[in-house]
């Protein structure tokens, strides 16, 4: 059966939200009635290179933005994040068809890992030794690296992409652009939408749906510095060996002509 209501879903850039310009959309069911019950788009080449270039251009002010800071909208994200938890553990059980316990269960786990996140400060600290030898004393910092990117399966919309991915790269200092599950994004979305409203600059996070061939565009990207994703053996093994052969090669990158949206 097909819903005779689908809402089409956009992508988030530069922190707005976009209209995807390739007229590609992947059906999102309903798993207890097989009725599509949204459209989520596939992105353009040019559209995810974007988003890696929103977050490349959102870098240095947010690495250089102080430990506490950063925490700052995490700690203030917490706050919608409660008050619209029925509305996001509804959004797992439609789209994901868990029952309703084990899609609270996801979205707290989530939330459990932004709270974590909030020790950055801590976390992040370093050490020193005076007299490590005669005449020297050493110092170590953590510093933030660059823009990261999240690679999420269908099975837990809440917990990984938003969980065990995003709070603790971005608390960091670094950025993120998260390819969500085509299958289950709306979840990530909304919750980005969310994050937006935290007071999250914009290009810190991006969240864009795509086919296999724009989601190879981020593994070969340079300005790509570490990639996650939790899902099968064989997918990994793919995205490691295509993410090491082209750092290996010196590959070049595509570059987007549009300014990042947010600028």
């Amino acid at each position: 059966m097909i819903a005779t209501n689908v809402k089409t879903l956009s992508y988030f850039v530069g922190g707005k939200a976009l209209q995807s310009a390739s007229g590609k959309f992947a059906d999102v069911f309903d798993p207890s009635t097989g009725e599509v019950m949204a459209q989520t788009p596939l992105c353009t080449e040019a559209e995810v290179d974007r988003a890696i270039q929103c977050a490349k251009d959102a870098f240095p002010g947010w690495s250089n933005t102080p430990a506490i800071k950063r925490t700052q909208v995490l700690y203030n994200f917490r706050k919608p994040d409660d008050q619209h938890l029925d509305e996001l553990t509804r959004l797992v059980c439609a789209e994901n068809g868990k029952v309703w316990d084990e899609a609270l269960g996801d979205v707290l786990k989530a939330r459990e890992a932004v709270e974590m996140a909030c020790g950055i400060p801590s976390l992040m600290m370093g050490e020193s030794l005076m007299d490590a030898s005669s005449g020297y004393d050493t110092v170590l910092y953590r510093e933030p690296i660059g823009v990261f990117a999240g690679i999420a399966p269908f099975n837990f919309p809440a917990m990984i992409p938003m969980g065990w991915m995003m709070p603790l790269c971005i608390a960091t200092g670094n950025t993120f652009v998260l390819k969500a599950a085509t299958m289950t994004p709306m979840t990530s979305m909304r919750m980005m939408e969310l994050l937006n409203e935290a007071g999250l600059p914009p290009g810190v996070v991006n969240v864009v749906t795509c086919s296999r061939r724009e989601a190879d565009l981020i593994l070969k990207h340079p300005d790509i510095k570490g990639v996650v994703f939790v899902g099968s053996t064989s997918v990994g093994l793919h995205i490691y060996q295509t993410a090491r052969r082209e750092r290996q090669a010196g590959a070049g990158s595509l570059r987007s002509q549009e300014p990042c949206p947010g600028a």
